[in-house]
């Protein structure tokens, strides 16, 4: 049973960093492990947590640009990449 330990209010991307980025990985395209190194490597991202590599389907959750050094896209433009969700505290 949960309770509340304190009076506190909840507001839209509490906890989390100024931005982050909820991507799904359909590794019968693209393997997570490839995904992981586009987005640390070109998309300015940091990744802070991966569902099971092993799954048809798995989550990336990372922070920072999203942008493309070279043409300014986000991850979600490269095949077997969809961005599901934003969480943005600003």
């Amino acid at each position: 049973m949960a309770s509340r330990s304190s009076t506190g209010s909840v507001k839209n991307g509490n906890g989390l960093g100024p931005k982050t980025y909820i991507f799904t990985i359909t590794t019968g395209t693209i393997t997570t492990a490839a995904a992981i190194a586009l987005a640390t490597t070109d998309y300015g991202l940091t990744i802070v947590g991966v569902t099971d590599f092993d799954q048809a389907t798995s989550y990336v959750a990372a922070q920072g640009a999203n942008l493309h050094h070279t043409d300014g896209d986000g991850l979600e433009s490269e095949n077997g990449v969809a961005l599901t969700v934003t969480f943005d505290q600003a």
